[in-house]
């Protein structure tokens, strides 16, 4: 790879993402937390893989983004990137995955810990609401910029049918899961009303994590979106308000 390919892949993240992509060697971190533990020189060099891929996919979607652009932003070879993940196919739904497992993880505690607290009768629609979508927004605000990467292309994925197989995948077995619970807490709801009531909490989250910045346009700049864990202190009341509501569509 000569220099100039360098500098062209270097243009093509943005500023913070220059300053995350680490040298070969460093300590990587998971996606939820920073690791403690040395890892091998190999490991490091896929998350640094997976992190450049994560950003380019972000900034200019699967179709935009090359293998061959990503061995350029890790400054690493092509045939490495292929020796990791294959095809390109293979690495986007890696990326993908890296993150979800964690926030799978992190709602299935929180609704064990629902479903500890209510002894076998069904959980409260705040506590669903707030499992399934706090995990996400806790971390696009304090996760880092890796993290606010993934909430753009997550945005991208949930809004583009192409990628349907992909987003279920990776995150519809726990999705199904709270999708039980709110049919047992909305008793006597149409399940066809709870799927797309589901569905309008899942549009949400992913908008406010994104920070499309619609409020800030809109209000002329007067209220700000740029802190998606200040937004959710509205949002959960919002979201709880809307199945409570479905109640009155019982059958």
């Amino acid at each position: 790879m000569t220099n100039a390919d360098r500098s062209r892949a270097w243009l093509r993240l943005p500023a913070q993402m220059k300053k995350s992509v680490q040298a070969p060697g460093e300590r990587s971190s998971v996606p939820g937390v920073d690791r403690s533990s040395p890892r091998k020189a190999g490991e490091v060099t896929r998350e640094r893989m997976l992190d450049g891929a994560e950003a380019l996919f972000a900034m200019h979607g699967y179709h935009g983004t090359s293998m061959r652009d990503v061995a350029e932003a890790t400054e690493t070879r092509i045939a490495l990137v292929t020796y990791h993940f294959g095809t390109k196919d293979i690495l986007f739904s890696k990326v993908v995955e890296r993150r979800a497992s964690y926030l799978g993880h992190q709602r299935m505690r929180a609704l064990d810990a629902a479903r500890g607290r209510m002894g076998g009768k069904p959980v409260a629609v705040a506590d669903l609401v707030a499992g399934y979508v706090w995990p996400f927004v806790e971390r696009s605000a304090n996760g880092g910029q890796g993290w606010k990467y993934y909430a753009l292309l997550v945005a991208r994925l949930a809004n583009t049918p192409d990628w349907a197989k992909v987003i279920g995948e990776h995150f519809d077995p726990i999705s199904r899961q709270y999708l039980t619970e709110f049919q047992r807490v909305l008793d006597g709801v149409d399940e066809e009303v709870v799927y797309h009531a589901f569905s309008f909490m899942v549009g949400a989250m992913v908008a406010i994590v994104a920070e499309p910045g619609r409020v800030e346009n809109l209000s002329y700049g007067r209220f700000k979106s740029s802190r998606p864990d200040q937004v959710y202190k509205h949002l959960l009341p919002f979201l709880t308000a809307g199945f409570d509501a479905m109640t009155a569509l019982k059958k």
